[in-house]
């Protein structure tokens, strides 16, 4: 799949990890390297696939044990349960491979585990917490309200420290990116992504948006079902702290890039069905499911009637953002393993091909899975370091000329126009494209090419890791 699903799935095969980069995810990478090594026989694109499946299960049956012990009412536990279960979020990111789910369920693992009198067990749920940091730290929101009580218990302060193992050892020296190549895994690595992700200028838009996903996340009848519940769960260890925490996670992913908001409100709705403790009777948790099985689909196709099928956001070969972004069912989805197989089976001998990171982490996945193409070149993150650069369109181009000079055609993945600038390639450098498979090949104007500066070209491009 796109982006951060290919990318992953590298980090598994892999092994990459330790790492202080937040966006590297290590702890998901350790469990999925150990979940690889348990399922040999599966295909690793599939096997990710099926951990966060399996992942997003446990959460929802962890849910239940949790407001269970939190309610001590039936009744709030299958409804809590069953809104979880069905959440536009939760399911999304368990339908292919993401850190979310996990995250999620080590995080509530964490929970049941801290309240046992047993040491062993609260060593075991310290673990869980560590790791569930190190999958994503924004796990911490559900995890630090439940724990709050125990924060005098030494043996989950060990685990704790042993399950933040692959962060912390970064201290000590960080493998190579697999996708890049660029060893981005280093302290300086928080300051980027802090730069690259978080638009404070943004939080009213965000606050918007955030606030539109979590009733898509829940519906009607989930809204109802917390208006029901009738303010905080009696039985929550920290009801005022994970009320606190959830406002405070609102507002800090309110100022995130968009793209990844509808991933990331996972942890502000599972908080506030933990923490209220809703109420629905069964047939209304019947019904609730089913609605939101139905808007999951009907929701995309009136996208599309009404002419608004890209969602105002970047499009990618063959995939409709509506059905991608709205609808969580994944299985049917092959574009992007199609899109791949096409552009490396029509790539020239020895073509170098330019890319931008959602594209890119799915050519590099494929090739390495389908071990063909030795001979081509894969610039994975190029156009997103180009990106980055005063003169994005000149920094492209200096890219491609450097390939060109060498003698490698040159390919580019995409032609989305506020990445690749291709009108400014052909007007400005004398690149034009011609189709190839599902890519574009670069055909340089060899007599207007002698016409421009090579100055133009001469600044290096900056090294910049890229998401």
């Amino acid at each position: 799949m796109w982006a951060d699903s290919s990318k992953l799935t590298l980090y598994a095969i892999h092994g990459y990890f330790p790492s202080l980069n937040p966006g590297d995810h290590p702890g998901w990478s350790v469990i999925a390297r150990v979940w690889l090594a348990l399922v040999p026989w599966l295909d690793p694109a599939r096997a990710t696939h099926l951990l966060s499946a399996l992942a997003g299960a446990a959460a929802v049956a962890l849910t239940f044990t949790l407001a269970l012990r939190w309610s001590r009412e039936l009744g709030r536990a299958h409804t809590a349960a069953a809104l979880l279960l069905v959440s536009h979020s939760l399911w999304w990111c368990s339908a292919l491979t993401e850190s979310y789910s996990i995250a999620l369920a080590l995080a509530l693992a964490a929970a049941v585990l801290a309240d046992s009198t047993s040491v062993g067990a609260r060593l075991a749920g310290g673990v869980a917490f560590g790791l569930a940091f190190a999958a994503h730290p924004f796990s911490i929101v559900i995890a630090a309200p439940a724990l709050a009580r125990h924060w005098r218990t030494i043996s989950l302060w060990l685990g704790t420290v042993a399950g933040t193992a692959p962060v912390w050892l970064g201290v000590l020296g960080v493998p190579l990116d697999p996708l890049t190549g660029h060893r981005a895994g280093g302290s300086g690595s928080l300051g980027w992504h802090v730069k690259a992700f978080l638009h404070p200028t943004h939080v009213l838009l965000g606050l918007a948006a955030v606030t539109a996903l979590v009733v898509l996340n829940l519906g009607p009848l989930g809204i109802a079902a917390l208006a029901r519940g009738r303010g905080l769960s009696r039985q929550h260890p920290s009801p005022r702290l994970a009320v606190l925490t959830l406002a405070a996670y609102a507002v800090l992913v309110s100022s995130y890039s968009l793209f990844r908001l509808h991933v990331m409100v996972l942890f502000l709705v599972a908080g506030l069905i933990l923490t209220v403790g809703p109420r629905l009777s069964g047939k209304m948790r019947t019904a609730h499911v089913v609605l939101q099985a139905a808007a999951y689909i009907l929701l995309p196709m009136a996208a599309g009637l009404v002419g608004h099928a890209d969602l105002g956001v970047r499009r990618l070969p063959d995939r409709n953002n509506a059905w991608y972004f709205l609808c969580p069912i994944k299985v049917l989805d092959a574009g992007p393993e199609l899109y791949a197989r096409s552009l490396l089976s029509a790539a020239p001998p020895r073509a170098t091909i330019v890319a931008d990171f959602n594209p890119g982490s799915v050519l590099v996945l494929t090739r390495e899975l389908a071990r063909t193409r030795p001979d081509l070149d894969l610039l994975p993150t190029a156009v997103d370091e180009a990106l980055a650069a005063p003169d994005p369109a000149a920094a492209l181009a200096g890219v491609i000329h450097r390939q060109l000079d060498g003698g490698r055609p040159v390919v580019l993945a995409d032609r989305w126009e506020p990445y690749y600038r291709t009108r400014e390639l052909a007007e400005r450098f004398a690149l034009t494209l011609a189709p190839c498979g599902s890519g574009w090949l670069v055909i340089p104007d060899q007599l207007r090419r002698e016409k421009t500066s090579s100055a133009t070209f001469s600044a290096p491009m900056p090294r910049r890791q890229s998401r």
